[in-house]
């Protein structure tokens, strides 16, 4: 039986936090209710910037009543400023979703290429081209917003039981 669930996804960043809520219509097509990337200057100190990813994805969540929410598993990176500000970010969204009570499934950049391509490696443009073979949505601009959508594609493909 088909169950319809709505996911948000999120490619969490400090600069640019990408997200996406989606959900998976009858005919295997999916639907991005909408989508967006919450920007931060870097001539801000870390908490204002932190604070403004917590107050736009607090109103997302409110606004959209995700049932999930699902991020790509963050990677290591050489340069260490970089990993600590993405998991800064990441720390605002398992926030929020203690405060709403949402379930957190996080993914690896491999599970995600292969739920959207079929194939691990695949490189960042094949997966935007999926996502936009995918997705019932005008054409995705945003490197950070299709990152969001496949994540949360990569939930709904990997739950198809659901």
């Amino acid at each position: 039986m088909f169950k319809n669930i709505t996911v948000l996804g999120i490619d969490p960043g400090l600069a640019n936090c990408g997200w996406s809520v989606v959900e998976r219509e009858i005919t295997d097509k999916y639907k991005v209710i909408s989508c967006g990337v919450i920007k931060t200057s870097s001539e801000k100190d870390i908490s204002s910037r932190l604070y403004k990813i917590f107050v736009e994805l607090k109103n997302v969540i409110s606004k959209y009543k995700p049932d999930v929410v699902s991020i790509e598993s963050q990677f290591y990176s050489r340069i260490a400023k970089n990993i600590i500000n993405s998991y800064l970010a990441l720390g605002i969204v398992y926030l929020l979703c203690g405060m709403f009570n949402l379930k957190v499934v996080e993914y690896s950049a491999k599970t995600v290429k292969s739920a959207i391509t079929g194939y691990g490696g695949a490189s960042k443009e094949q997966l935007k081209k999926m996502i936009n073979l995918l997705v019932e949505k005008e054409k995705i601009g945003s490197e950070h917003v299709n990152d969001a959508i496949a994540v949360a594609v990569c939930y709904l493909n990997t739950k198809a039981n659901l």
